[in-house]
């Protein structure tokens, strides 16, 4: 996976020296340790080899945020340091602590029919309104480590990857392929918007 992740970061410096100069260095072992006993789950490998590649982006925690200045990864989305999302997971679980029962309206399939879940771990953030998870508590047709797109107000979410390697592998081939733009704010958006 860090190997993937070099070949993303080298599509994202030649695509954008803006962009990339927005990475945080890779985050220690020590970090990662944090995240998952913070989390209270074994992260999967591969979202674990992403971290190893690099710690999100700059000022992605609310002391250093400001999200008219922050540039975002890929997509509409910056990537959360582990810092930011811990901060970002803490302010889910509190703010949604009452909301114990299943969405009645919704069918259980992949994710769970829940306004939010203990182990739905955001990586990215739009806006605080929408957020790329991972999903370490999936539904009952899903699989643990799947990545999915967390929309305020959504009574139900689709699934974006099976898992984080496949959404890696999925933004590797499509910046190789060139197969986006260059937004006229200076984003890489994706010619279908896929994240």
């Amino acid at each position: 996976m860090e190997q993937l992740w070099k070949e993303i970061l080298e599509q994202i410096r030649l695509a954008s020296e803006d962009i990339y100069a927005s990475v945080n260095p890779p985050a220690d072992p020590s970090e990662i340790k944090l995240l998952e006993e913070t989390v209270g789950v074994k992260l999967p490998r591969d979202f674990c080899g992403y971290l190893s590649t690099l710690n999100g982006q700059r000022n992605t925690e609310e002391r250093t945020r400001d999200r008219n200045a922050e540039i975002p990864l890929l997509g509409y989305y910056p990537f959360l340091s582990i810092t930011g999302i811990i901060e970002i997971w803490n302010m889910m679980n509190e703010l949604f602590a009452k909301e114990t029962e299943p969405l009645d309206w919704v069918v259980e399939d992949k994710i769970k029919p829940y306004i939010w879940r203990k182990h739905w771990i955001p990586f990215t953030e739009y806006e605080g309104s929408q957020y790329l998870i991972l999903d370490c508590d999936p539904g009952k047709n899903g699989t643990s480590g799947q990545v999915f797109l967390w929309c305020s107000g959504m009574d139900f979410s689709e699934i974006t990857a099976n898992s984080f390697g496949e959404l890696s592998q999925e933004l590797l081939s499509r910046l190789t392929k060139k197969r986006y733009e260059i937004s006229e704010f200076g984003t890489i958006e994706f010619e279908d918007y896929y994240i």
